[in-house]
């Protein structure tokens, strides 16, 4: 009885394949994957302010510890504002915790933070402490 003989130089994939990416034989990939969620109304200007903090944070400069903890704070609080109904206390908190970071940076008491990482900071306060919240 003859046998079959498969020969696959590349992914198989059997089944379906749902919001998935597959990048094969690359050495260098980047990759996207949007996923978009509705703000709960009042919280449209809240999102807008964090989500331009959490992408200012990678050209700071700040330390690593900082970056990381902005970033679940930014997070934390991205999560809950497309809840809806957002709990404020969560929000309110987590928009604390950026100010006081950022405050650092902008006051000139981080070490290592790029050049206009100051002016940058002082901005991204200002925004932070306009949220109507």
């Amino acid at each position: 009885m003859p046998t079959e003989e498969h020969h696959h130089h590349g992914p198989v994939i059997h089944g379906g394949v749902h919001n998935s990416q597959l990048a094969w034989n690359n050495r260098n990939v980047t990759q996207n994957l949007a996923h978009t969620e509705q703000v709960a109304p009042g919280f449209e200007t809240v999102a807008e302010v964090v989500a331009e903090v959490k992408r200012q944070l990678g050209s700071l400069g700040l330390p690593e510890a900082d970056a990381r903890d902005a970033r679940e704070t930014a997070d934390a609080v991205l999560a809950e504002v497309v809840k809806p109904e957002p709990d404020r206390g969560i929000v309110r908190k987590g928009l604390t915790a950026l100010k006081g970071l950022l405050a650092q940076l902008a006051m000139g008491l981080l070490t290592g933070a790029h050049e206009g990482a100051v002016e940058t900071g002082k901005k991204l306060v200002h925004a932070l402490s306009q949220l109507p919240l």
